[in-house]
């Protein structure tokens, strides 16, 4: 099923927040619209890629907490942990990975996931996901200071205009994060 050479870097596809709130047209808080859908099938086909080559797939989720006042204020109550709005979006399949929740932009907020990393042997993260200028920025500045190589899977990332997604991954660049297509 995946590959066999040993001597590869062990992989992870990071899916971030691919939820309700963020993907619906009626979303609390959605993603261009024009993004939507070519963000859903690059994801899709990162997904069969990362299987097909045997990598680690974990579906990273906010789950914000419902006493967040100021957050959820500033978020419109998006993705509050147990909201429909914080469902995964059944699009983006994935039901054979890993779920790790987070609470802030930061995926590695949440301690499991850098456990998960670790315990995989994992080398080399590619990122997809939402909110290109927020959570996918702060993932992948997090991933690289725990040493690990990251690519951002373009086709992949969304955020709230087209302007934002392509400042945020301009920035990434200039950082010296690796962009691809999704």
């Amino acid at each position: 099923m995946g590959h066999t050479d040993e001597t590869a870097p062990r992989r992870a596809l990071l899916l971030i927040d691919f939820q309700y709130d963020f993907l619906a047209a009626d979303g609390r808080m959605p993603v261009d619209r024009s993004q939507v859908q070519p963000v859903v099938d690059a994801a899709r086909s990162a997904i069969e890629r990362a299987r097909g080559a045997g990598d680690l797939i974990v579906r990273i989720g906010n789950e914000f907490g419902p006493n967040d006042v100021v957050g959820n204020v500033l978020r419109h109550r998006a993705a509050v942990a147990g909201s429909p709005g914080a469902a995964w979006d059944p699009r983006v399949d994935a039901k054979d990975s890993i779920y790790v929740a987070k609470w802030k932009s930061n995926a590695f907020c949440n301690p499991e996931l850098s456990q998960l990393l670790k315990d995989g042997q994992i080398e080399y993260v590619r990122l997809a996901g939402l909110f290109a200028r927020a959570c996918v920025t702060a993932t992948a500045k997090a991933a690289r200071a725990q040493g690990l190589q990251v690519q951002l899977l373009v086709d992949a990332i969304a955020c709230k205009s087209n302007a934002s997604r392509s400042a945020a991954l301009a920035r990434l660049a200039r950082r010296g994060m690796e962009l691809v297509p999704g």
